[in-house]
């Protein structure tokens, strides 16, 4: 059971600051489906419904006075009662109708199997349904056939800039309980302010210097400013201090691996092939790399999705342009398909699905087996958008080494960087012309239709004709002597479809780009469904404000950061998170003669005579905060959590790009894959570990839990909006993590080095490093009172257990004299034995003693676990990595005695049934001599095991080894023909080993608790 401490909590309650984890008493369900749940509802739920029940239950008719086209009439259900029960198939009438058990619906035809079984998930989900869709949309009816009127919804007009309003005119208000408002700083306000006086609602006063900079960082770098940066940003009085310290934050490198975790969410980035074995994808991480260098360069947006659809297909190519391409190769793939045809067909929809729902923000892949059924996309829409990317070359076979020295075969496309910087996954054009496309009937591979041609999405083009892409001719360009091109084939087809989408003519593309930014500038967009701009989706808040920024992004040759500029720099943006009081009345307005940014000319503002009236009370009148007469407070994302954490504990390591990072994972975690420890490096030093956390691992099949319980995005679908979740493990893993416990000593470390020896300093340092701010003298007493209390504690238990202070562990990365180790939390103790905690592959190994031939003694102990644990003889291995060891093991469990070689992965070549009991001393000899293995346990004078191999290992070192059970050694002793040693555990340095002083354990648990306050978890 974990416990936490009560002195926490009452401290925490003291404070008069809620902890992050005192709002997890009770789980709670997501405020809204996930987006895995709402495709799943899209593509297979809903044509289901609209299919099989709405002739008899929609809109014109309800038999039974059931109608089941929206999730409000499903839960409200007919005269028989609710339809369904979410979350409780076993009481949902529905589900019992369609399975024939006592009524049987649909009456002529009873739904497939398959049917059934996605209906009956649907309701264990709780039965998501779409945002915007809980009203009954009529699914279209006959032949589809775009009218103009389909090309009038208000996403599927051409982008136009609308007039400003109140142009000239001041919506800058002063509330008698909010105090004075900014002037309308430039255009986005003038849209925001307009709104909000049509409801006659006054926005918030402007948030503190404090609030704004922490904002702003967090926003644009995903790091919190030091205490230091907002005191010379508050002490800053000149007029565009702010504007300055946007530019510097936007110049910052940590902007692009900000922002490149948002787009890496959209288009599902990951680096394994998901799956049971779930394979890695070589060098897909320079796909991660190019779009953190593009954001951080500015790259013009529209050459970023061209580079990412048709890189291959530009010239002259570029390192940019050919990694962009492992766009591709991001999605899930099935290494070995029952029906290779149909996974093909498959892995094409999920190209289509994420580039309509990424760049275009539509469901395009609702119509993969028939006409979309909301929106005006025909299925023959869906196979001729599929037809630009059916000739893409994605697979080939070649070996590589990665990982130091791990054999891998490369399921790929792989080129060589022009820059000569290695290669890079990524796709190129087939040589052959391609091969024609067909409508798949229900999309099953097996049935091809009609056949089509590439063409655009027709309601998003002006007529059926400009629909029509002018694809180039064919180029076959010469093969070289050596029979490789140095530019592939091209057909230009996905480089014509990439310019469209890229273009002033498509409609969305700058919308929905537009609508990304602001989304996580606000934590809601001006279209609250970003990948749904469709008529499933939310309509916009502020239509006329989206289309003025969309028009202002193209005008400005697609720029993003003078958008970003523009949004963050706005009095709309610089507003408090506070609803503070519920009585408004405006007292008048703010003098004119402000400067406005409104279309770079400085207006005279006057007051309007609307402004005058009495303000209504935006709790009541807009609760959700959808016109924004306040910025949203928002709990900070998974990664930008954990790299703050990094950030002011002092160990966030700012080292870019790479194959990435492993942070170390417990047994339990490892043991959630079908092959444990699989592809997982579960051993990397603490400094590499520390890196950002846009450049940990992203293996589909394995994930950090600190990231996972705060709701990082799922790697297998495209995310456009994360949920925000508050459950229990939250608080647990904040409270008792391995990372938090780590950091929070970190923090604990620096604080001891800048204010050593002063208890009242080192809680003012606390508040300075964590919060940005000096505590309150009521906070100072509350903590320094509580740091005393904690030091005693410690004190007492120092004294009567000290068994609690005799190590702490090898964390800092230093080692014992003459031994290098690979992994595992290891600690000396007291009758002279070293013992390792319970893990996966943790190694230690002596640096210099080696033999082929000799005897080897120890003395192994098993302590707790499910696992096995020995010596390790004739090791060799070239990198610190779990699958690349090469020894034989003499491994221990507790009914068993095994030898074992280890070649990349584990052999068993002998075993010997023998109990071992726990927490005693076993005495074990090995004799080798050449190919001969001998085995001796507990003094035996024949061996347990004699085995001969008939390829030994050559010579090589000396260790131990465990895997999922804790285990010590001790009395190491090597016998050569030349020579005998004994192998000793003693310290290398001071830092190994060493007590935590109370004091300093004292100063971490008031460290931890800081970084769990609600101050610090969220971005005012």
């Amino acid at each position: 059971m974990i416990r936490c401490s009560r002195s926490l909590l009452v401290l925490a309650a003291s404070l008069g600051l809620a902890a992050a984890w005192l709002w997890a008493d009770e789980p709670q369900p997501a405020e809204r489906p996930t987006a895995e749940q709402l495709e799943f509802f899209e593509k297979k739920v809903r044509p289901i419904l609209a299919e099989n029940c709405h002739k008899c239950h929609g809109e014109k008719k309800q038999q039974g006075n059931l109608r089941l086209d929206s999730r409000g009439t499903i839960l409200a259900g007919g005269d028989l009662g609710p339809a369904i029960v979410p979350g409780k198939p076993e009481e949902s009438l529905l589900l019992e109708a369609i399975n024939y058990k006592s009524l049987e619906m649909p009456p002529d035809v009873r739904l497939k199997p398959e049917q059934i079984a996605t209906l009956t998930e649907w309701v264990k989900m709780g039965a998501p349904w779409t945002p915007g869709g809980e009203t009954a949309l009529q699914p279209r009816k006959g032949a589809l056939e775009i009218s103009d009127t389909d090309r009038q919804f208000w996403s599927f007009r051409p982008i136009t800039d609308p007039p400003l309003p109140l142009e000239g005119e001041d919506r800058g208000q002063r509330s008698e309980v909010r105090g004075a408002v900014e002037p309308v700083r430039n255009s986005i306000d003038a849209f925001i302010r307009h709104k909000l006086a049509e409801k006659r609602l006054a926005p918030s006063p402007p948030a503190t210097r404090r609030e704004l900079l922490r904002r702003a960082s967090v926003d644009l770098t995903g790091l919190p400013p030091t205490y230091e940066e907002i005191e010379e940003f508050a002490s800053d009085s000149s007029p565009d201090a702010f504007e300055r310290r946007a530019d510097r934050l936007l110049a910052s490198p940590s902007h692009g691996e900000r922002w490149g975790r948002h787009w890496l969410d959209i288009v599902r980035f990951a680096q394994t092939n998901g799956y049971e074995r779930d394979d890695e994808k070589p060098n897909a991480w320079r796909f991660r790399d190019y779009v953190i260098r593009a954001l951080n360069a500015d790259k013009p947006y529209d050459r970023f999705l061209v580079e990412q659809l048709a890189g291959d297909e530009l010239t002259p190519l570029t390192d940019d342009s050919i990694a962009a391409t492992a766009y591709y190769r991001l999605g899930v793939w099935d290494d070995e398909p029952d029906d290779p045809r149909q996974a093909d067909a498959d892995e094409l929809d999920d190209i289509v699905s994420a580039t309509g729902s990424a760049m275009l923000g539509l469901t395009i892949g609702c119509a993969r087996c028939h006409d979309h059924k909301f929106d005006p996309i025909a299925q023959e829409d869906y196979y001729s958008f599929t037809g630009f990317f059916a000739n893409i070359h994605r697979y080939g076979k070649m070996a590589e080494t990665v990982g130091g020295g791990q054999p891998l075969n490369k399921e790929g496309v792989f080129r060589d960087l022009p820059s000569g910087g290695g290669q890079t996954l990524c796709v190129s054009e087939r040589m052959d012309p391609p091969k024609p496309t067909h409508i798949l009937i229900r999309g099953d591979a097996g049935s091809p239709g009609k056949q089509v041609q590439p063409r655009f999405v027709e309601v998003l083009c002006t007529t059926k004709t400009a629909a029509l892409p002018n694809l180039p001719e064919i180029e076959n360009e010469p093969s070289h002597s050596s029979g490789t091109r140095s530019v592939p084939l091209t057909h230009g087809r996905r480089l014509t479809l990439a310019r469209w989408i890229a273009s002033g003519e498509n409609p969305l593309a700058a919308r929905v780009i537009v609508n990304r930014l602001w989304h996580h500038h606000f934590g809601r967009g001006i279209v609250p469904t970003p990948s749904d701009f469709g008529h499933t989706g939310q309509p916009p808040s502020h239509l006329e404000l989206l289309d003025h920024l969309a028009s202002e992004l193209v005008r400005g040759q697609w720029e993003l950061k003078r958008l970003h500029r523009r949004i963050v720099t706005s009095a709309t943006y610089r507003q408090s998170s506070r609803a503070e009081g519920s009585e408004f009345r405006v007292q008048g307005s703010v003098a004119g003669g402000q400067r406005s940014e409104v279309r770079g000319q400085e207006n005279q503002l006057a007051p309007s005579p609307q402004s005058l009236a009495p303000s209504a009370d935006p709790q009541l009148v807009d609760p959700d905060n959808t016109l924004l007469w306040r910025q949203n407070l928002r709990r900070m994302e998974a990664e930008v959590l954990r790299d703050a954490t990094l950030s002011v504990a002092g160990s966030v390591n700012f080292q870019m790009y790479g194959r990435g990072i492993f942070p170390t994972l417990s047994a339990e975690v490892l043991s959630s894959q079908s092959r444990p420890g699989n592809g997982w490096e579960n051993n990397q030093p603490l400094a590499q570990q520390a890196r950002r956390s846009v450049y940990i691992f992203a293996k589909r099949t394995l994930g950090v839990p600190l990231l996972e319980s705060f709701d990082a995005a799922s790697p297998d679908t495209p995310t456009s909006r994360r949920n925000v979740t508050t459950v229990a493990p939250q608080a647990l893993i904040l409270l008792n993590g391995e990372f938090m416990q780590q950091q929070s000593a970190a923090l604990a470390e620096r604080i001891a080095r800048e204010a050593p020896g002063d208890a009242a300093a080192q809680v003012v340092r606390a508040y300075q490093l964590a919060l940005g701010r000096l505590p309150s003298d009521s906070e100072r007493q509350i903590a320094a009172s509580y740091l005393a209390r904690e030091q005693a504690r410690w004190q007492t238990l120092e004294r009567d257990q000290p068994e609690l202070f005799r190590a702490a562990g090898n964390a800092d990365g230093t080692k014992l004299e003459g031994w290098e180790q690979y992994g595992g939390k290891w600690q000396l103790r007291e009758d002279g034995g070293l013992q390792v905690d319970a893990t996966q592959g943790a190694k230690i190994v002596h640096q210099k003693l080696e033999l082929r031939d000799g005897t080897i003694e120890a003395q192994v102990m098993l302590l707790e676990g499910g696992g096995d644990a020995g010596l390790i003889l004739r090791v060799n291995q070239a990198e610190r990595g779990v699958d690349t060891l090469h020894a034989y093991n003499i491994n221990f469990r507790k009914d068993q005695l095994r030898l074992g070689k280890h070649q990349n992965d584990w052999k068993a070549l002998a075993t010997s049934a023998m109990e071992m009991a726990p927490r005693q001393w076993h005495d074990v000899k090995v004799v080798l001599e050449g190919a001969r293995i001998r085995v001796f346990v507990g003094g035996a004078k024949e061996p347990q095991i004699d085995y001969t191999d008939e390829a030994p290992l050559p010579q090589g070192k000396i260790g131990f080894r465990t895997y999922s059970i804790s285990s010590a050694v001790r009395n190491f002793r090597v016998q050569t023909a030349e020579r005998t040693a004994t192998l000793d555990f003693k310290p290398s340095g001071s830092s190994f080993l060493s007590p935590t002083p109370a004091a300093q354990r004292a100063l971490a648990a008031l460290c931890k608790l800081v970084l769990n306050l609600n101050e610090f978890v969220y971005v005012d």
